[in-house]
């Protein structure tokens, strides 16, 4: 591999390495996910371009005896003001970001993509960032290869009925049938409802752009957005840190 890169990249997190220097996580479509190091960042020309959600390209350096990249410039940026002067915007970017960081497998191309998009749009328009995180989570579980069939059980093979209830099976993190359902089926947090699905078939295949603005009461959002975080953290292994704890926890979760 060459020492000196040229990628397109976003930034997913950016924390202190030393006194002076910082420590990103990046997610490019050639090199995936890596960290790179910016020497000097804390007062250095690259301070303002390094910070979470900037977009551009980046020009890495491979320090091969040390088994790492060194981040020495970039142009252009995106820097996503709309993200950082909304609150929820913000806590939306952040868990997309930690969703990227934690998910097992996928093509790092596809997903960049899809970050990228969903960046662009929550920073340019004035949408429900709670649409944004349920169509994100539900194509990424797709770019993970863990997609569930909506019209069949994966347990039994059985049809789904068109007014059915959807339960799950955290054995095999996969929506089912009650039948099927491994999991407490009565007080609903793991339901999935008619409405619900026929609005993930309908999306699914909609720009990012044009799947956010898709009706969806505020009952059904509540409802989905918080099936999606538990769908999610069951994935993952763990919660998502980024909604932990904040303000948007009461509401959203």
């Amino acid at each position: 591999m060459e020492r000196n890169l040229t990628c397109e990249a976003v930034i997913l997190a950016n924390k202190r390495w030393g006194d002076l220097h910082r420590l990103v996580t990046l997610l490019s479509p050639t090199l995936g996910l890596f960290e790179a190091v910016v020497y000097g960042a804390q007062k250095g020309k690259l301070a303002g371009g390094i910070e979470p959600f900037s977009m551009g390209t980046f020009y890495v350096y491979n320090n091969r005896p040390k088994k790492g990249y060194t981040l020495k410039d970039v142009d252009p940026i995106i820097m996503h003001g709309g993200i950082k002067g909304e609150l929820a915007n913000f806590y939306t970017a952040s868990a997309l970001s930690e969703i990227a960081m934690r998910m097992h497998g996928g093509d790092f191309s596809e997903l960049y993509t899809l970050l990228r998009s969903c960046l662009l749009v929550l920073d340019s328009a004035t949408i429900d960032p709670r649409r944004l995180l349920i169509l994100y989570i539900w194509r990424c579980v797709r770019i993970m290869g863990l997609e569930p069939d909506l019209t069949s059980c994966p347990m039994c093979a059985r049809l789904y009925g068109e007014k059915e209830i959807l339960s799950f099976n955290a054995a095999l993190n996969s929506l089912c049938c009650k039948q099927c359902a491994d999991v407490n089926t009565e007080d609903y947090a793991w339901a999935l409802g008619p409405g619900a699905r026929r609005y993930l078939e309908f999306t699914q295949e909609l720009p990012e752009a044009e799947a956010v603005l898709v009706p969806l009461s505020e009952i059904a959002t509540m409802r989905l957005v918080r099936y999606m975080v538990r769908y999610m953290t069951a994935i993952l292994g763990w919660p998502l840190r980024s909604l932990e704890g904040g303000v948007l926890l009461e509401t959203w979760i």
